[in-house]
Order: C-alpha cells, then sequence, then structure tokens
C-alpha cells in the first residue's frame, strides 16, 4: 500500500506522520485453503459450524446468532434467514459435509431438541437466549489465533466474521458463479428479491450450480 508523508515544515526535528490512503476493506479476503485452516483450529463443533455457516452461506452476524432449530429444513436443505429489515430469505446448505455437520451439531449437542436457537446462550445472564455478537467474534478470532492467521485487512488483527462474508462473495466469483447468484447467496436487498426468479436463473437452477461449483469446498 502507497504511503504520503506529511511533514510540517515548521518544525524541523517533528517526525514525519504517516497518512495511509483510503481503501476498501470489501477488497480483502482469506483464501479458500485459510479457511481450511481456520475450521481445522475450531475448538467444538459448534465453532466450526459457525465458521462454515459464514463461509459457505455468507451470512451476517446476526443473522447467525438467530437461526432457529426449526427454522432448518434438512429435506429441502434450506435455512430460514431474518435479515435486514427483518425481511426473510432461505439460504442453501449445499454442501454435503455441512448438513451432516448441522445432524450431529442437532442430535449431539442439542439433545434433538426439536425448537429454540441454533447457537444458545452460553451465560444464564443473557437475555437474548442466543448467543451474542461479542460471542461469536471470540470464537472466529480465537480460531484465527490458534491457526495463526491474522485479518488481512491491514488495520484490523483478528480474523472476524465480516471477513468471512467479505471472502465468501470473493471466491463465489473466482468460481465463476454470476452475480445474481452470488447476490442470492449473501441476500443482498435489490428489485430482484420480490420476484421468484433472480435474473434469468431460478433459485433450482442456482442452488444446483452452488452445489457443482463449491460443493464441499471447505470440508
Amino acid at each position: 500500500m502507497s504511503k504520503k508523508e506529511v511533514v510540517d515544515e515548521g518544525k524541523e526535528n517533528q517526525k514525519p506522520t504517516i497518512i495511509r490512503k483510503g481503501h476498501s476493506r470489501s477488497q480483502f479476503h482469506l483464501t479458500e485453503e485459510q479457511i481450511k485452516l481456520l475450521i481445522k483450529h475450531a475448538e467444538k463443533l459448534r465453532d466450526k459450524l459457525i465458521i462454515k455457516l459464514f463461509a459457505y452461506c455468507g451470512l451476517r452476524r446476526f443473522e447467525l446468532a438467530k437461526i432457529k432449530i426449526e427454522e432448518i429444513n434438512f429435506e429441502t436443505r434450506k435455512i430460514r434467514i431474518l435479515g435486514k429489515k427483518n425481511i426473510d430469505r432461505l439460504a442453501t446448505i449445499f454442501s454435503d459435509q455441512l448438513v451432516e455437520d448441522l445432524k450431529l451439531y442437532h442430535q449431539y449437542v442439542l439433545n434433538n431438541r426439536p425448537k429454540g436457537y441454533l447457537f444458545p446462550a452460553v451465560s444464564s445472564l443473557n437475555n437474548n437466549g442466543h448467543i451474542t455478537p461479542t460471542q461469536i467474534n471470540r470464537i472466529v478470532a480465537k480460531a484465527g489465533q490458534r491457526a495463526q492467521l491474522n485479518n488481512p485487512v491491514p488495520e484490523l488483527k483478528n480474523i472476524n466474521p465480516h471477513i468471512l462474508r467479505h471472502s465468501c462473495a470473493r471466491i463465489l466469483k473466482d468460481k465463476g458463479l454470476s452475480l445474481e447468484v452470488v447476490q442470492k447467496v449473501l441476500g443482498h436487498l435489490s428489485y430482484k428479491t420480490t420476484m421468484d426468479l433472480y435474473g434469468t436463473k431460478s433459485i433450482t437452477e442456482m442452488d444446483e450450480e452452488l452445489k457443482e461449483k463449491i460443493g464441499d469446498l471447505f470440508g
């Protein structure tokens, strides 16, 4: 990154101030191998699932926190997501391994409970009933530290959920997915969200393309 040195000419002995030119954080991302490494170093099945859902589905932090068990349909491989402006969308679980991980987690960690939050609160003091954004940040950051990965954004140190969302978008594009498919995965709002079709492709066609080109990319 280029830097500009600004020196106050009135003070000869003053050290120059380094000013960084602005950049967009969306230009930075993790590679496939780095995401796999991050998942590998997550401590618990819950933590692996959290990272995988960010990486595969490009979820926002608050969207992941509020996922409910009853909103996951293993038959259709869909998760109902409450997004921005309280608008619902369906996220596709196109990874076979992610489906199996979710089933194992539901069975052995959540004891097959029929309803409630997928990631319940870890403290009785949490009145929301679900994991907090701060706790999610810590889980992702800790996995990054264990994997010895730093956030690629220059002014940040720890891996965070948002870099995983950017990475999801970048990897989808690099794998040849069209912009409309990427927008569908990320839940971007546009006039197309009022239709059953995104551009020229149906939801089913996009799901098939995701499974074919991405599949179990992160394990």
